[in-house]
């Protein structure tokens, strides 16, 4: 295997501020299990693991504790994370763990495994770690503040400036200067088109109604779900409101305010139950003729919109609703009369979506650009914004930041955004259910200077605070049993530029240095195509070309052809993993031919399975929780065949499940990690001279 290039060495304790020196104001609010942790580090001995040597990811990986790591910390928000929107992000705490586990031996004990996972120490300080697929970077991220030298590649350049600000977050109060000082550019240039505070209330919602025309008898109508706009739900978190529910008459269109949550009708003209719809299972029924049609048989996404409704805040921030005025009408024409005349000064995106979609959507609503998906309040705000920037000298990471900022705030600023009517606040849709239309579409006043999810101000202190060092993290206690908190300082940066914007298989930097480690989470088999969700930034962005072809499948047999794909994206980094090295992945899904691709992709590339575990890496919450839905990855630990003899251990889901707390996994996870096994028998190997795990 030639010299050994991993030795035991001294790792010195970095110096740590103590908690709250200057990092307080960054800290998420957590739902911690204990009271924070202080992370104490001290000089150590340190062994990883030799080339060719088993690792404590192929013999006992602690995949019970992290799945209960990852499960506490999907509340926790790690600031670096929250710069931008990033689809299936793996889990840090998860990464971390796998990181660490791939590259220490397999004798270390479990304390000491802990230990380092709660450390600040750059445990992996000297080697080398690549991801292929580098998507939101959390595999990056920690193996820099594990102290290893990070990179990686992926295909849509949005994911490069996610993952390079991760890894060279610039001076944060630079950042915020410099987006101070755009926030100030776009309040004078458009802030008059958002209705300003008046009597002491301050626009922060507004609710419209589509207008539809049947197919059928030709008569116009609006679009809706229910009568509701809002309740006051009690629930933790919801806002209060001094009315109960808030409503609208489906005839008159006029805003009434009740008094009792149990009222199940509005009397106004007539009466009408509250849960009266034009628009349920996916389909409009017309209230005159009862024909039902579609979506794209409305092409609805590009039908008129009635302002309905404005919700407002205090300077105490209550909160109430209002119907919608003459004089807050007049506002959308004057918008729209002003992009019209400054047509030359906003850089406002002219393209066409792609054709040639998975998903049919946005296109089959009737909508063909991105601009479509934006009022002409947002095309003026984002217009003058992003022409600023274009225009804007300054570092390079910090232009970088302040991009992220101005392009996150896409995601709430839009046509797709819905509102949560129990919890009182703006869900983008688009950034949860791909191209979703809400059929009671809200659109925010970005400029509100207190309250509301995704205004200017917030999408920039997300981008500052990911510029800072510290943060609130779940490790694991020995003597509870259990995950709790802790306070580190991760101050590593790293170098940018070693994430590059090319497909895995366009790699051609076989010159650089060997990789130690390879991990990566692939693009799934049977899921949303990322680069489409990612053409609604990129188009802004001014990158709307990928360098490449998205590794998906396709063909006559799409899983043989989503293999060979997979293993040509593999073939540069196998070229570059040092002899005697692991490559471990992520995958899941429940579809029989995903696993064959899998199998297809190993067999190509030349890999035996080391080893096989279940992982926790999605607790969804809210929107994302639906049936069917897989909330365990499977970990697939490989090397090269030539490294490995033949092995058939004896795994199980049963074995994996079991355990002094039995894991709760789903009838779908149970057949993912069936399928994931039956795709490794007959693959298995083991490290040479090192037995099974």
């Amino acid at each position: 295997m030639g010299p050994p290039d991993s030795l035991t060495r001294v790792i010195p304790a970095p110096a740590c501020p103590a908690a709250g020196a200057g990092g307080a104001a960054i800290l998420p609010r957590m739902g911690a299990l204990s009271r924070p942790v202080e992370v104490r580090d001290e000089p150590c001995a340190i062994r990883l693991a030799l080339p060719g040597e088993r690792t404590l990811l192929e013999s006992a990986f602690p995949y019970r504790a992290l799945s209960r790591i990852a499960h506490a910390d999907r509340r926790a928000v790690d600031p670096v994370y929250a710069a931008h929107r990033w689809w299936a992000r793996r889990p840090a705490g998860v990464m971390r763990g796998l990181l660490l586990a791939a590259s220490l031996p397999s004798d270390i004990t479990a304390e000491e495994y802990w230990r380092l996972f709660a450390s600040n120490l750059p445990v992996l300080k000297g080697l080398a770690v690549h991801d292929p697929f580098a998507g939101g970077g959390s595999a990056l991220v920690e193996a820099g503040r594990l102290g290893a030298t990070p990179s990686g590649s992926d295909l849509d350049p949005l994911a490069v400036a996610i993952v390079r600000h991760e890894l060279e977050r610039p001076d944060p109060k630079r950042v915020a200067a410099v987006a101070a000082a755009l926030l100030g550019f776009l309040e004078q240039r458009v802030g008059h088109l958002f209705a300003g505070t008046r009597k002491g209330w301050t626009p922060l919602h507004y609710f419209y109604l589509y207008t539809v025309r049947c197919p059928g008898c030709r008569v116009e109508s609006q679009l809706y779900r229910n009568l509701i706009i809002a309740v006051t739900s009690g629930k933790s978190g919801a806002v209060v409101r001094d009315s109960a529910i808030t409503v609208f008459c489906p005839e008159c269109l006029r805003v009434h305010q009740m008094d009792r949550l149990e009222r199940r009708e509005l009397r106004c003209c007539g009466r009408v139950k509250l849960t009266y719809a034009t628009f349920s299972a996916q389909r409009f029924r017309c209230p005159a003729c009862g024909h039902r049609a579609l979506h794209r048989d409305l092409q609805t996404g590009m039908s008129p919109r009635y302002l309905l409704a404005i919700e407002e805040t205090s300077p105490v921030d209550r909160r109430r609703i209002r119907a919608a005025s003459n004089e807050d009408r007049a506002l959308l024409a004057a918008a729209s009369r002003y992009v019209a005349s400054h047509m030359e000064e906003l850089d406002i995106p002219e393209h066409e979506f792609d054709q040639t979609r998975l998903d049919a959507r946005p296109r089959s609503f009737g909508i063909t650009h991105p601009r479509d998906l934006f009022t002409a309040r947002q095309l003026a705000l984002f217009g003058h914004g992003f022409r600023w920037l274009r225009n804007l000298g300054c570092e390079e990471a910090v232009h970088r930041a302040v991009t992220l900022a101005l392009s996150n705030a896409l995601t709430t600023n839009n046509r797709l955004c819905g509102y949560a009517t129990d919890y009182g606040r703006l869900a983008p849709l688009f950034s949860i259910r791909s191209y979703s239309l809400p059929a009671l579409p809200v659109e925010l006043n970005p400029f509100h200077p207190r309250a509301g999810r995704g205004t200017l101000r917030r999408s920039i202190e997300h981008v500052v605070r990911s510029c800072g060092d510290h943060v609130r993290r779940y490790v694991w206690s020995h003597k509870r049993s259990m995950p709790v908190t802790a306070e580190f300082t991760f101050t590593a940066r790293a170098d940018a530029s070693a994430v590059q914007c090319h497909s895995a298989a366009d790699d051609t930097s076989g010159e650089r240095r060997g990789i130690d480690l390879c991990l990566f989470d692939p693009p799934y088999f049977d899921y949303i195509a990322y680069s489409e969700l990612s053409e609604f930034y990129r188009a802004w962005l001014g990158t709307r070309t990928l360098p490449g072809r998205p590794l998906l499948p396709g063909g006559k047999d799409p899983a043989r052809s989503f293999g060979r794909d997979l293993a040509a994206s593999l073939s540069p980094t196998l070229l570059r993993l040092k002899p005697g090295r692991p490559l471990a992945f992520t995958f899941h899904s429940a579809a029989p031919e995903a696993w064959d691709a899998i199998g297809t992709a190993l067999d190509e590339a030349e890999l035996r399975v080391t080893a096989l575990w279940p992982i926790r890496n999605d607790g969804h919450m809210g929107h994302h929780t639906f049936a069917g839905n897989c909330e365990w990855d499977i970990v697939v630990v490989c090397r090269r065949s030539s490294e490995c003899t033949g092995w058939v251990p004896q795994v199980s889901v049963q074995d994996w499940k079991q355990g002094a707390r039995p894991l709760h996994v789903s009838k779908v996870d149970q057949r993912c990690m069936s399928l994931a096994i039956g795709m490794a028998r007959g693959r298995f190997g083991a490290v040479y001279g090192s037995g099974g795990f």
